[in-house]
């Protein structure tokens, strides 16, 4: 008889462990959610992701804190699953060569099946521009390169199919707004 009552006690705190644990699954994880701070940012102002590159983010873009560095000149956003990755950087070359280099990594990344010819872009404000896309296997999208004063801009959109399709005009839209701010 002793042994059925441990038998009986064991299966209390086996049960109870389990309800605990269904307890915070429920009411803890959301109410951790509900603390951290949104990272939407905002679509209207211009957001700084190095000391002279801005951009204005598309519509319901979140920053991806973990691949962003503005002290690097790195911002990368998502926008429902498209990756949305801008790169300052200084570049000594040609507008055609910071192409160049940017049509090899892309070229590198696995899968990458076919990159169109370079076509030429502006931005809002008036930085002329070279714009490439690629296919992949399970993806699509494209990259953008300006270049003013020795500073280099590069934004990469990279999603699968339907997320690049769905998302083209705003993230267009949003490519088209990188700025750089001449060096004096």
């Amino acid at each position: 008889m002793a042994g059925a009552s441990s038998a009986w006690r064991r299966n209390l705190a086996g049960c109870l462990a389990v309800v605990a644990g269904v307890l915070v699954l429920s009411f803890g994880v959301p109410a951790i959610d509900d603390a951290l701070p949104n990272n939407t940012v905002s679509s209207t102002t211009p957001l700084e992701f190095a000391d002279n590159a801005s951009v204005v983010p598309p519509p319901d873009a979140s920053v991806v804190a973990g691949q962003t560095s503005p002290e690097q000149g790195v911002v990368t956003l998502d926008v429902d699953g498209v990756r949305y990755r801008l790169t300052a950087e200084s570049f000594p070359g040609t507008l055609q060569q910071l192409a160049d280099r940017i049509r090899a990594e892309v070229q590198n990344i696995s899968g990458v099946q076919a990159i169109s010819d370079d076509q030429q872009i502006t931005s809002n404000s008036g930085l002329p521009g070279l714009r490439a896309t690629f296919v992949a296997e399970n993806r699509t999208g494209w990259y953008t390169v300006y270049l003013l004063d020795g500073t280099g801009v590069t934004a990469v959109v990279d999603g699968n199919d339907a997320g690049v399709t769905a998302h083209r005009d705003a993230l267009e839209t949003s490519v088209k707004t990188v700025d750089i701010q001449a060096t004096a």
